[in-house]
């Protein structure tokens, strides 16, 4: 059966690893000023100022996912809720809702036509593609390409959505953890 569509869903946490219980709880992180645009969904970083960016593909010093921002809108003074922070908010007390837990386990999909079993447990970028409007989902994805080598995801399995798990087909979507997590273990800081 054809997977469901091949257009990119961002990162979508759907578990925690081990028995750990999965209580999608976020946290507050900051986000600059007229900062760049932080779609739905997207991998995000800290960088060395303390604040959220999207994450470069094969970047380190990443974060999370981003699942909304809460800030005073420069315009109007009323708190605003938004599932993206839009590029040039002038607003100077833009709050990230991330999910940083680093044992979150991922669905994103596979920029691959096509999935080896042996691939589980090797490492793979991302490819970073932002949403538009109205909704900024974002609709990146985990890059064909993958190694043994250290790299920004580690693969964990395929999904389990009878929607994209069809791994013979374009469209399917994979089971990951951020390997290159600031708040994981043996990562350099900033």
């Amino acid at each position: 059966m054809a997977n469901a569509s091949t257009t990119g869903f961002g990162f979508k946490p759907i578990k925690m690893v081990g028995q750990s219980y999965n209580n999608a709880g976020l946290s507050e992180w900051n986000v600059a000023a007229s900062s760049a645009l932080i779609c739905h969904s997207a991998l995000t970083i800290l960088t060395a100022d303390g604040v959220v960016l999207t994450a470069a593909d094969g970047g380190v010093n990443n974060l999370g996912v981003l699942n909304g921002v809460f800030y005073t809108a420069a315009t109007t003074n009323k708190p605003t809720w938004s599932n993206y922070s839009p590029a040039s908010n002038t607003a100077t007390d833009i709050v990230a809702l991330i999910n940083d837990n680093p044992q979150q386990m991922f669905e994103v999909m596979s920029a691959d036509t096509a999935f080896s079993a042996n691939e589980v447990g090797e490492c793979a970028d991302q490819v970073t593609a932002n949403g538009a409007t109205p909704l900024f989902n974002s609709l990146s994805k985990i890059s064909a390409t993958t190694d043994a080598a250290t790299a920004q995801l580690k693969i964990i399995g395929v999904s389990r959505d009878p929607e994209h798990s069809d791994t013979t087909e374009e469209g399917f979507a994979l089971r990951v953890m951020i390997n290159e997590h600031i708040l994981g273990n043996n990562v350099a800081g900033i």
